[in-house]
């Protein structure tokens, strides 16, 4: 992203006096250097304070007691520049007043009043960078460090403070803080742009999508419940229907009738309705039903019964498949303490003679390893038996609840036909015969049918569930987890590669190795030929702390840079790195010709960071040396030197002498 630095302005609480700006080369290594509490590191806390940091980090006294406003000039993409400055907050934590001007060609007005707050500015940002506002979390799942990404959290590529330049533990800016390491960390993938927008907004849609095929696959589960529920009742509606002396013709069912059957002679009872106004109730179709209701309750005690022996079965083969996995992990834990009595054997076997530890002429010791192996090879054979009886008992089991859904339907069947032939009770019976009794069953029978066909011919939730089935498969191909890997896997090694090159430059210790980046623990780690590990804090030296950091960050930049638009600004704000070499004195040159031969190593590499970067990268360096550490390197300048014998009074400090008078 084109996101640089033309200038950094502090406008005084004083009107009368001149607004202090410091301006920038884009595309080059900005060096200001001075000596001690002249404000050279507090550049960087101005920066990120008006970039919407949660803490005021500008030194107070003499910088926030005569300054108003903090502000940044700064040069966007396509020629567009943005004007930002922040109050300073006085005795609260950090001030939410800001100002924002955005446009061509624009300039510092000579008097600023806040036109927005701090989250406004912060919104802005997140758009100029094209940041998501999807969050990483997963669906139900509380948000905490898998927030959406911001631009906030690309300050950790932005600055290297004194404290953070050579430390062994924290690679990156605020990282030493929990909650910004785990945020950096929860968005890596992000960063790597292993993942991107596009892969957020699918996400999002897949949770989508699992919400609405929940809601549906619910609708459908209650449809399906109200047909059972329904078909349940058929057969004790065709009976009421005989009873009622309807459907005369027809015969009693029997178990071999399906639900198309029954509906298509439930339809005739309208019809019979229609044709005639006198019914006559069969002798014998009370005692039908009657007869039905006892069968009914006898299937349903013997289903009961049934499920009882079921239900005590599958308690029995749950209680023996846990026994058995128990054992079996028991006997796991056992040939792993004995594997190793394998290699002894195999040792054992190239000394006939004598023991291949002592070089004593014994048996002791293979007659003991025998015994182990033994031992291990039984463990090996009961682990292959137990493994073989879980399968046949998990077989069993599935096999067990298949029976007991198929009771359970068959249950539920019979009681919804019994709750129909029930459902008038003692007073609706003795009006049982009465012609309003036989036209309100007709009414319910032809609602029932209805609502039935209208259920039954409505498909749309299914279609729906079948469509949106299909878009969660394509998107889950577009997500591929494999994809994401290697992606990170790529720019993982491109980031290394850059890591490796600046380091050799450096000459860095361990730069040969094979360099590894963590991007869980936001470590590096190294791989020495013999195979052995090493974590950063580990190689030691703070010249090594110093060179790894700073390639470290290079090679991010170079990797952001090589995308179209990464949101990671392109600018680098380096705070005395040469503190390594001599971090008690406050001279420009140093006696020491080893000294000057590193640091001029430092402005060397960060030259050649310019070139690699075609000029794309801003540098800007806070330092106390003096111009033998950088005179000879073209992409390199001087933009301040704050010392005592500057021969302007005003511009020997970050804050001009005439503020204070």
């Amino acid at each position: 992203m084109e996101f640089r630095i033309k200038s950094i302005f502090l406008v005084p609480k004083n009107s009368a006096k001149a607004i202090r700006t410091i301006e920038f080369a884009l595309d080059k290594v900005n060096v200001i250097t001075g000596g001690s509490e002249k404000g050279k590191s507090t550049l960087i806390a101005i920066v990120d304070y008006c970039l919407g940091s949660g803490k005021c980090r500008i030194p107070t006294r003499k910088i926030r007691n005569y300054t108003e406003w903090f502000g940044l000039h700064i040069a966007l993409a396509d020629g567009n520049e943005l004007l930002i400055a922040r109050k300073e907050p006085g005795d609260q934590i950090s001030s939410g007043d800001m100002f924002m001007r955005e446009g061509a060609n624009l300039i510092l007005p000579d008097k600023i009043l806040g036109n927005c707050n701090v989250n406004e500015v912060k919104t802005r940002l997140n758009n100029i960078a094209g940041l998501s506002n999807i969050n990483f979390a997963e669906d139900g799942a509380k948000i905490g460090f898998d927030s959406h990404p911001s631009f906030r959290d690309f300050a950790s590529f932005l600055f290297q403070p004194q404290y953070i330049i050579a430390n062994q533990s924290s690679l990156f800016y605020r990282t030493d803080q929990m909650a910004q390491r785990q945020k950096l960390i929860s968005i890596f993938s992000y960063v790597l742009q292993a993942v991107d927008n596009v892969y957020l907004e699918l996400k999002e849609e897949l949770k989508q999508i699992d919400r609405d095929l929940y809601d549906l696959n619910k609708e459908v589960e209650k449809k399906r419940r109200s047909i059972n529920r329904w078909v349940g009742q058929l057969r004790g509606f065709f009976n009421q229907a005989k009873e009622f002396g309807l459907l005369k013709n027809d015969t009693y069912p029997d178990d071999n009738w399906t639900t198309s059957d029954y509906i298509s002679k439930l339809k005739k009872v309208p019809e019979e309705l229609n044709a005639t106004t006198l019914f006559q109730v069969s002798v014998d179709s009370v005692a039908v039903t009657s007869n039905r209701i006892s069968d009914l309750t006898s299937l349903e005690l013997n289903i009961a019964y049934d499920l009882q022996n079921l239900k005590h079965r599958q308690e029995l083969l749950n209680r023996l498949i846990e026994g058995n996995s128990n054992y079996r992990d028991d006997l796991l834990q056992q040939h792993g303490r004995l594997k190793t009595s394998s290699w002894f054997n195999e040792l054992l076997s190239k000394h006939e003679e004598e023991c291949p530890f002592c070089l004593s002429k014994t048996n002791n010791g293979k007659e003991y390893l025998a015994t182990l192996i033994n031992a291990n090879n039984e463990i090996i054979s009961k682990g292959t038996q137990l493994n073989d009886n879980v399968t046949v008992l998990r077989g069993e089991h599935k096999k067990v609840s298949g029976e007991i859904r198929a009771l359970l339907t068959k249950l539920n069947e019979a009681r919804q036909e019994l709750a129909v032939l029930r459902q008038n009770g003692d007073e609706d019976n003795r009006r049982l015969n009465t012609i309003n009794s036989i036209y309100r069953f007709a009414g319910m029978i032809e609602t029932e049918l209805s609502n039935y066909e209208s259920y039954t011919k409505d498909t749309s939730t299914e279609e729906q569930i079948t469509q949106l089935e299909a878009r969660k498969l394509a998107i889950n191909k577009l997500i591929n987890q494999e994809i994401i890997d290697n992606k990170i896997k790529k720019a993982k090694k491109k980031i290394t590669d850059g890591i490796s090159f600046y380091a050799e430059k450096f000459k860095a210790e361990n730069y040969a190795e094979l360099i590894q980046f963590n991007e869980k623990d936001l470590t590096l780690t190294f791989v020495s030929d013999t195979g052995r590990t090493d974590a950063l804090y580990e190689i030691g030296s703070g010249s090594n702390f110093m060179a790894y950091h700073i390639s470290t960050i290079l090679a991010f930049h170079e990797f952001f840079l090589s995308k179209e638009m990464h949101p990671a600004p392109n600018f680098i704000f380096l705070d005395q790195p040469t503190q390594v070499y001599f971090p008690e004195t406050d001279v420009e040159i140093s006696e020491k010709s080893e000294d000057m031969i590193r640091v001029r190593r430092i402005f060397d590499v960060l030259n050649e960071a310019i070139k690699r970067t075609r000029n794309q990268l801003q540098i800007i360096i806070l330092e106390h040396v003096g111009e033998y550490a950088w005179t000879g390197f073209e992409n390199v300048i001087k933009v301040k030197r704050w010392r005592d014998d500057e021969p302007d009074e005003n511009d020997r400090a970050l804050i001009p002498n005439s503020w204070f008078d």
